[in-house]
């Protein structure tokens, strides 16, 4: 009966931050990430003590609405130790597609580095900072909100700078050697001009659309990238990467 009563409170509770209920003209596409989300947070929640799971965001391309076929649904939860990761990351399988699930520790964001091994080398993955640099543009389905004032956040001229380095040394051969998806990379490019723009004093809201729509200059890499979005082409994919060389030849 205490473990019922327990789970009537938790989705009686995780009900009202289903933000997803006052969207209009739902996608096939969401309408699977929504199924994949409620299933994902079910066995985040199972998976670890109550007192360890601070809190569970969802950001990325779901919670802008600009999922397209082959999206994944980012979740990340948020526990107290570096210890319960292992049990959060163990959700992720076929039956919580197209989530995934990455979960971070209070201890990886004080010290913005990452705890976990990663599965490419080099580590292509984002800092724990970059979560909390956009935190207002998650959206939270469980527990509490972090104070990002608690947590150290870099500039982004630090972070630009990073973003290069973590490109041309990390994602581009791990895409040329059929490591990681085009998708991924392409991803990365978006935010790598994000920041360029930002520093430039353009106004740019944390989505794809904006980002290309933010750059004036019809040359630049973010409209090829933008045009490629969704739409696997072998061919136009290797023009892209020469032309991302020669952007990055350029920072």
């Amino acid at each position: 009966w205490q473990i019922n009563n327990y789970m009537n409170t938790f989705e009686q509770k995780d009900e009202n931050l289903d933000f997803w209920k006052e969207w209009t003209d739902i996608t096939d596409i969401e309408k699977q990430a929504i199924e994949s989300i409620i299933e994902a947070r079910k066995l985040i929640v199972a998976a670890v003590p109550e007192e360890a799971l601070v809190a569970i965001y969802i950001k990325g391309s779901f919670t802008r609405r600009e999922m397209v076929e082959g999206s994944d649904v980012d979740i990340v939860p948020i526990v107290t130790e570096n210890e319960y990761q292992g049990a959060i990351f163990g959700v992720n399988d076929n039956d919580i597609h197209p989530a995934t699930v990455i979960p971070l520790s209070i201890q990886e964001l004080k010290n913005n580095e990452l705890a976990t091994k990663s599965e490419t080398d080099p580590d292509t993955r984002a800092k724990p900072d970059r979560l909390l640099k956009f935190l207002d543009e998650c959206k939270i389905i469980y527990g509490n909100s972090l104070n990002i004032k608690d947590y150290p956040i870099r500039s982004d001229k630090e972070a630009l700078k990073d973003e290069i380095e973590v490109i041309r040394n990390g994602y581009i051969p791990l895409y040329l050697n059929n490591e990681i998806p085009f998708e991924a990379l392409l991803k990365e490019v978006f935010w790598l001009v994000e920041l360029e723009q930002t520093i430039k004093g353009k106004d740019v809201n944390h989505n794809f659309a904006s980002i290309n729509g933010v750059v004036t200059d019809p040359d630049h890499i973010i409209h090829q990238a933008y045009e490629l979005r969704g739409k696997p082409d072998r061919e136009k994919e290797d023009d892209f990467i020469t032309n991302l060389e020669k952007y990055l030849e350029n920072k």
